[in-house]
């Protein structure tokens, strides 16, 4: 699910040619309005503040001359009005700005029916629309990071300038993307809808579920994670792991839908190992694996992915004969492999 071979790796395709170019053109300016909503929200921040802070330093420098005077009490207000006034108004731009965010999306898709000249039913207009929307969302990937960095002019504030970003704005680029995610799993709906009988609608879903999947998974869990960047704590909360195990499942639903017309496609069940791997269910992507091995004996990357499993799963015996088979094939990682003996916990896996 998290992989890049279940967007990249498809044995099936639909011949479309696709203007990235021209949807480059509309892309672009986009972000930049995406940018200027985010900036918005950060100006009307700045000058509250700002003008709070002011109220709150003159009645710090004048407390002994206010003290004697009714302008004590009429400074306080004014600070107390001033952080009222705030936080009503905060409302108000918060709920403008998801309003603005749908209206750039329903914008660009607009743009979109433009360049492709989109007609409801066209098989490929909906796959190109789609795909439209995934570079979109794919363009905003890192957007949250990058909000306060032309404010840094020292290479020093550039790492809490990009937590500073992160932590106000990883929720709007995070809703941006998902608008975007979800308008591309509506487009290969309706191309199902189109033919519903017809492999590559049900690849292009499945791929859809899996792109809005990652965007839900948390990336710490993922073997090879080395980025180093502040991830908010809240980010990955039970709220969006739910989330993702919805897209997930649905991906899958998908998968066992190709699995029936291609019982003997290896492609399919690497889909449904990886889907039941970010599920957390290795039994189930055990059995794909052994699946994969009997359609593909002599595939020594996807033995060396099943004895990793059986050692992970207790099943020592079973891992053992694997490590036995890629080292007489002279496998290169049949080494590495016995390291994962003995790393079952059966406490972790009550």
């Amino acid at each position: 699910m998290t992989t890049a071979q279940a967007a990249k790796e498809s044995a099936f395709s639909l011949n479309t040619e696709y203007p990235k170019s021209q949807i480059r053109q509309i892309i672009e300016p986009s972000l930049d309005q995406f940018q200027a909503i985010l900036q918005s929200y950060t100006q009307f921040n700045l000058i509250f503040w700002t003008l709070l802070l002011v109220e709150m330093t003159y009645v710090f420098f004048h407390l002994t001359f206010l003290a004697q005077s009714f302008l004590l009490a009429v400074a306080f207000a004014l600070c107390v009005g001033t952080i009222f006034f705030y936080f009503t108004l905060k409302i108000y731009f918060q709920t403008k700005k998801v309003e603005r965010c749908r209206d750039l999306k329903d914008d660009f898709l607009q743009a979109c029916y433009g360049v492709l000249h989109y007609r409801h039913g066209v098989p490929e207009h909906h796959v190109m629309l789609a795909n439209a929307c995934a570079d979109f969302a794919s363009a905003l990937h890192g957007k949250e990071y990058a909000s306060f960095r032309s404010l840094a002019k020292m290479s020093v504030l550039s790492p809490w300038l990009e937590k500073l970003s992160c932590h106000c704005y990883w929720d709007d680029v995070h809703a941006m993307r998902e608008l975007l995610l979800l308008a591309a799993v509506e487009e290969h709906t309706k191309l199902v809808q189109c033919r519903p009988t017809d492999l590559t609608s049900h690849v292009g879903l499945a791929n859809a579920y899996v792109m809005l999947s990652g965007l839900y998974v948390d990336p710490r869990t993922i073997d090879g994670f080395d980025d180093e960047r502040w991830i908010p704590p809240n980010k990955y909360d039970d709220k969006v792991k739910s989330k993702f195990r919805l897209m997930s499942e649905r991906a899958i639903e998908e998968f066992k839908i190709l699995n029936e017309y291609a019982p003997r496609d290896p492609w399919v069940h690497a889909q449904l190992a990886y889907s039941y791997r970010d599920l957390q269910m290795p039994a189930e992507e055990i059995k794909e694996y052994e699946t994969i091995l009997q359609l593909c004996p002599d595939d020594k990357e996807i033995l060396y992915k099943l004895g990793r499993l059986y050692f992970e799963q207790g099943r020592n015996a079973d891992g053992l004969q694997v490590y036995e088979q890629l080292k007489r094939a002279n496998y290169i990682k049949a080494e590495s492999l016995i390291h994962f003996y003995g790393s079952y916990n059966p406490i972790q896996q009550r």
